[in-house]
């Protein structure tokens, strides 16, 4: 018999967790990734989004799963929110993760986004360097298919070269613009903007077996043809290499020796049935709301009490006007281009990071909710739902926020799932060094209207966010002050790693999720080295 279940186990098959396990098989080692929703199949998701009436629920393709709740299921999450922000993030759990629904922007963060007390004076630095995760940041983008412009400097600073440095450029070739963005970029070129185009793992040409992207412009929800990476493929391809992937596994329980180390975990199915498991190393790649929950549940890795604290979410401040002239929104990709101009500014330490992404989502439904609203009917709601989502632009500019331990995420034994299982209090409240940056936008978004001729619809009014957690587990150099090292190794438990982006120790202005995948792919390498 033999003395573990597995080498490793993974408890999460989003992204993350599927890449981390990727490497560790390769290296011809056994591991068991755990996942507490069900396997629900891409054709069936994109069924499920057309017949649905809630299509800016982003979960509800995926059902309604009692035994694995997720942050649209009523009093999972206990929102505690102050400061002007309006919406908190999101979680699924499903097979394949959170990022079966994304937009798929793959930006990398910028060597001063991992020094920020260094370069700014603010914050904290990284315990590692962007040079030292460069080498990821590239095997991430091979991995998953990113294309990209050639030479693009992401600081939106003008450098005139490729910034941040690369080893090697984009696997593939930028996608077109559609006319929406061209037009756009046309009209802010005079205010002096300059429009770029997003990377992303949307394809641009084929690639490892998907086909290119042809403009479905579903792109948030799930990409009806595979275009777009999900954690899904991953799951996929750790199959192909013989991971073991068990559905309906809801980890409950962690258990440790008297050394510090991790000696087995259990999980429950909807059942309550329990099932116990060993192996050599753990790892933890929940969401970045789910890893600290589970931590919190078993008194885990929190000598720091930094277990659940900082929590950051990428507050956003969006405007939609309507042009005088048709822009044709909702027709190619969901959200193409980008205006970083803002993004490394030198005054950082008093206004924060932003990038304006310019939305190019299906927009017929806000636009009828608005109408409906303001008590339009019958054919003149026909005729004004026709004619404004002609003419319809949306930007949003998503803001950078600092850590703040009173930011935090903590169980709530107060509300159960169908299996008895706490649900998450969250509390966050806006910073003034987030509001900070309100002049600045409200200036810009004055000279979009001037530079298109626009009508202002709905004017910014409140902080939203993107479906970004961030902090939560924080890695560091000390003990004292975080929760796992630059391996993303627990300073507590030498063998239970966290993959997840909540390890991230700041946000930058920008998607978290490719500098996850980065770490994942480190971390997943350094345990094959161990084991």
């Amino acid at each position: 018999m033999a003395d573990f279940d597995a080498d490793v186990i993974v408890v999460g098959s989003g992204s993350l967790g599927g890449l981390a396990a990727q490497q560790i098989a390769q290296a011809g080692h056994s591991v068991i990734v755990l996942e507490a929703g069900p396997d629900i199949p891409d054709w069936k998701v994109t069924e499920n989004w057309r017949n649905s009436p809630r299509k800016n629920n982003f979960n509800d393709p995926f059902g309604d799963v009692p035994y694995a709740p997720n942050s649209f299921t009523p009093g999972y999450v206990d929102p505690h929110l102050t400061g002007g922000l309006d919406v908190f993030p999101g979680t699924l759990r499903v097979l394949g993760g959170t990022s079966r629904h994304w937009t798929a922007a793959t930006w990398r963060l910028l060597p001063e986004d991992m020094a920020m007390h260094s370069t700014y004076g603010i914050a904290e630095d990284w315990p590692i360097s962007y040079d030292d995760l460069e080498p990821f940041y590239t095997q991430a983008e091979y991995e998953i298919g990113v294309n990209g412009q050639k030479g693009f400097d992401e600081s939106g600073l003008g450098k005139g070269e490729t910034y941040p440095p690369r080893s090697k450029p984009y696997p593939l070739p930028p996608e077109a613009k559609p006319y929406a963005t061209q037009r756009l970029q046309q009209q802010v070129a005079s205010m002096g903007f300059r429009v770029d185009i997003a990377p992303s793992s949307r394809l641009s040409q084929p690639y490892d077996n998907r086909p290119a992207c042809i403009g479905n412009n579903i792109c948030n929800w799930n990409c009806p043809i595979g275009a777009k990476h999900s954690g899904y493929h991953v799951v996929q391809k750790i199959r192909d290499l013989g991971v073991e992937i068990r559905t309906q596994a809801i980890v409950d329980k962690i258990e440790t020796g008297d050394n510090g180390k991790i000696t087995a975990l259990s999980y429950i199915n909807p059942e309550g049935d329990r099932t116990r498991l060993t192996a050599k190393m753990f790892v933890i790649a929940a969401h970045g709301y789910e890893t600290p929950k589970l931590l919190l549940m078993n008194d885990l890795a929190n000598s720091s009490d930094m277990v659940g604290r900082r929590l950051m979410i990428h507050p956003t401040i969006d405007m939609t006007w309507l042009s005088p002239e048709p822009y044709w929104t909702g027709r190619g990709q969901n959200i193409h281009g980008a205006i970083m101009q803002r993004r490394a500014l030198p005054d950082r330490d008093k206004v924060p990071s932003t990038r304006y992404d310019l939305l190019n989502a299906p927009p017929e439904e806000g636009i009828a909710q608005g109408l409906l609203k303001d008590g339009t009917l019958g054919p003149e709601l026909d005729a004004k739902i026709r004619d404004h989502s002609a003419r319809v632009f949306t930007a949003e500019a998503l803001t950078e926020d600092l850590p703040d331990p009173a930011n935090r995420i903590e169980v709530n034994p107060s509300w159960t799932d169908a299996v008895g299982l706490p649900g998450i209090k969250l509390t966050y409240k806006l910073s003034d060094y987030t509001k900070a940056n309100l002049p600045r936008l409200m200036e810009d978004y004055a000279r979009f209207l001037q530079a298109t001729g626009g009508t202002r619809v709905s004017a910014p009014e409140k902080f939203i966010c993107q479906q970004h957690v961030m902090g939560t587990t924080v890695m560091g150099s000390k003990a004292e002050e975080a929760v796992c090292d630059a391996d993303l190794r627990c300073f507590d438990h030498e063998n239970l790693f966290l993959v997840t982006t909540g390890v991230m120790p700041t946000a930058g202005g920008v998607n978290p999720t490719l500098t996850g995948m980065a770490l994942a792919i480190r971390a997943g390498q350094t345990i094959a080295k161990e084991l």
